[in-house]
C-alpha cells in the first residue's frame, strides 16, 4: 500500500515539474549521443566519437539508427528494410511513434530490448545492456533548452 502511494505520490510530483515537452536523450557507452523531442522527431545530435555511427536520415518518419555493441548481424534488418540496407547501417533501430519511443531492431543474447514496450515515461527508461545502449526520458526540459545542455554534457 505505502508503495502504491508513494508510485502515486511520484506521478504527481512529475506531472507538476512537466513542461509539456518529452524528450528522450540516447546514450551509448556512457556517452549522450542523441536527444529527440518525442512530440515533433527534432533532435540534436552531439558531437561525440559516434556522431558517424548515428543515421538520421529518416528523423521525419521517427526513425533513427544509433551504435549498438553487439548489434552487428543486420541480414534480419536488411531484408525488412530497404533504407538501411541501402545506407548500409549496422545498429540498433530505434522508432518513435504516438510521441513515445521503442526499440524496434537490435541483436543481443535474448533480444530483451526489443521486448521493452514503448515508452514515455521517466519511470520507464530503455535499457539493452548487451549493447551498453541507456534511453531516458526527460519531462521537465523546456524547449528552449534543448540544445543547450549539449555543452553541460
Amino acid at each position: 500500500m505505502i508503495a502504491l502511494l508513494s508510485g502515486l505520490g511520484f506521478r504527481i510530483v512529475q506531472n507538476i515539474n512537466s513542461t509539456g515537452n518529452t524528450f528522450a536523450k540516447i546514450v551509448y557507452q556512457n556517452e549522450l549521443i542523441l536527444m529527440i523531442n518525442l512530440e515533433n522527431n527534432e533532435y540534436h545530435l552531439y558531437d561525440t566519437v559516434y556522431k558517424d555511427q548515428i543515421n538520421v536520415g529518416r528523423a521525419s518518419e521517427g526513425v533513427f539508427y544509433v551504435p549498438g555493441k553487439v548489434t552487428t548481424e543486420m541480414t534480419t534488418l536488411y531484408e525488412e528494410d530497404q533504407y538501411a540496407r541501402d545506407n548500409s547501417i549496422v545498429g540498433i533501430k530505434v522508432i518513435v511513434a504516438e510521441e513515445k519511443i521503442s526499440v524496434a531492431y537490435q541483436e543481443s543474447p535474448k533480444d530483451l530490448c526489443e521486448l521493452q514496450k514503448p515508452t514515455s515515461s521517466p519511470l520507464m527508461p530503455i535499457v539493452c545492456l548487451p549493447n551498453e545502449l541507456v534511453i531516458n526520458i526527460y519531462t521537465d526540459i523546456e524547449s528552449d533548452a534543448f540544445i543547450p545542455d549539449s555543452v553541460l554534457e
